[in-house]
């Protein structure tokens, strides 16, 4: 389902793209603005900072090169870029984060098992976990 969803927004953000030779709309700098403080939110500053400094570096581009210059193909495309690069970074925080949590769970189901023998010796535990 996200890939779905990534794919239609990488389309909507190309036909956005290539259709404007007027300022983007100013929707998109909020929308990419949005996106990059989630994937802040969600960890991306430790886990996907590459990502989320392409995505911020992007971002400044616009503002501060392409529109001051009147290139607004260049600064849409730039905006659909930056929103990519945080989509990528909030992604990989939300995979870090399940992996760190599945090894966490992993952990306890260890302690708990190795707990269990101790108490009541190994014939306790369930056959698939002897």
């Amino acid at each position: 389902m996200p890939c779905k969803v990534l794919l239609s927004l990488i389309a909507a953000l190309l036909l956005a793209a290539c259709a404007t030779t007027s300022p983007p709309d100013p929707s998109l700098f909020n929308d990419t603005e949005a996106a990059i403080q989630r994937a802040v939110n969600a960890g991306a500053e430790q886990s996907a900072p590459v990502e989320l400094r392409f995505a911020r570096e992007r971002l400044e581009f616009v503002k501060n090169t392409a529109m001051p210059n009147e290139d607004y193909e260049l600064a849409s495309w730039r905006l659909a870029e930056a929103q990519l690069d945080a989509q990528l970074a909030y992604v990989k925080a939300q995979t870090f984060m399940a992996r760190e949590s599945e090894a966490a769970a992993k952990a306890e189901v260890d302690r708990l098992r190795a707990n269990i023998i101790d108490a009541y010796g190994a014939d306790a535990l369930p056959g698939e976990l002897q």
